[in-house]
């Protein structure tokens, strides 16, 4: 092999060597904005499964008061029908004193 050739030979391989330099250096840096990435991805799941907790809990304290108003107003119709009953029987009585009167 002649000087020139192996020369040729050596920027060849040299050529191909800073290809794969260049290549590696990408590929570490693809990894890093990955891990990048991964990380934010990882905190914005924590944020939405603290903000899901939250609304969980948000949703449970309605549901209790939605419940607690819902006895109210049983109780409040209950109370209202006494009420109605109540004034019913003393429109009867005050009726039957009126007619005893007559």
């Amino acid at each position: 092999m002649t000087p020139e050739e192996i020369q040729k030979t050596l920027e060849q391989m040299l050529g191909v060597q800073r290809e794969i330099q260049d290549s590696q250096l990408k590929l570490q840096d693809n990894l890093l904005r990955l891990e990048q990435s991964q990380s934010r991805l990882t905190e914005d799941i924590s944020q939405l499964t603290e903000n899901i907790s939250e609304l969980t809990e948000s949703s449970r304290r309605q549901d209790r008061r939605i419940e607690q108003l819902i006895g109210y107003s049983i109780t409040a119709e209950s109370e209202r029908l006494d009420l109605e009953q109540r004034v019913r029987i003393l429109e009867r009585k005050f009726k039957r004193l009126e007619n005893k009167e007559n």
